[in-house]
């Protein structure tokens, strides 16, 4: 088969596992109507959700094709988060990105400092210690790219949380992406309500 549609049945399984992506983040409560977003590399370009697409009911007309290097006219339909995915592909070998808002996780970045350690069973073997960033503009912005995409480079881990906004898990498996960041939500809600009881029983 000539590699020319090869790439495209390559192509149309990429959006076809970011459309199921974004339908179990939205079913699982990870992302609200209108937020969060998912990108697939593959060779030197990034499939990319629009910016203010429903993740939940994602369509082909939904992702749009950008260069890694450089930019294209796509980049003004593009996530906002663009510029972040795009620096973490530069400085990493991940081909996969999804940025979630995962209630439980987002609300332990008020209160923990700049790790969170999961202490249920599953949490320690899959999601282990959470890297915490903090940035003054926390979405879209130059400053997140560059302080996402270093730590992501520095400390070899797949899933960052940044203070008051939401989860960024990389991967080079799309689905495994999927996986962690649902891993993350359920070991935040386990912590959360383990040290609720805590303040109860005092």
């Amino acid at each position: 088969m000539p590699y020319t549609k090869l790439k495209i049945l390559y192509v149309e399984k990429i959006i076809e596992n970011m459309i199921f992506t974004g339908k179990v983040l939205y079913q699982e409560g990870l992302v609200n109507s209108h937020a969060g977003n998912i990108s697939v590399r593959f060779e030197d370009s990034i499939y990319i959700t629009k910016t203010g697409a429903m993740l939940g009911y994602l369509t082909e007309k939904d992702i749009v094709e950008v260069p890694v290097i450089g930019t294209s006219p796509e980049d003004k339909v593009a996530s906002s988060e663009l510029i972040v995915h795009r620096e973490i592909y530069k400085k990493t070998e991940h081909k996969a990105i999804i940025h979630a808002h995962p209630v439980h996780a987002v609300s332990l970045t008020f209160f923990l400092k700049d790790t969170f350690i999961p202490i249920d069973n599953e949490g320690k073997l899959f999601v282990k210690e959470v890297p915490i960033i903090e940035a003054e503009h926390a979405s879209g912005s130059k400053e997140l790219a560059e302080k996402l995409s270093d730590t992501f480079k520095k400390t070899g881990k797949n899933i960052v949380l940044v203070k008051k906004h939401g989860s960024f898990v990389a991967h080079s498996d799309l689905n495994y992406a999927l996986k962690l960041t649902s891993d993350l939500e359920f070991c935040a809600k386990v912590y959360y309500l383990v040290n609720q009881n805590k303040q109860l029983e005092r």
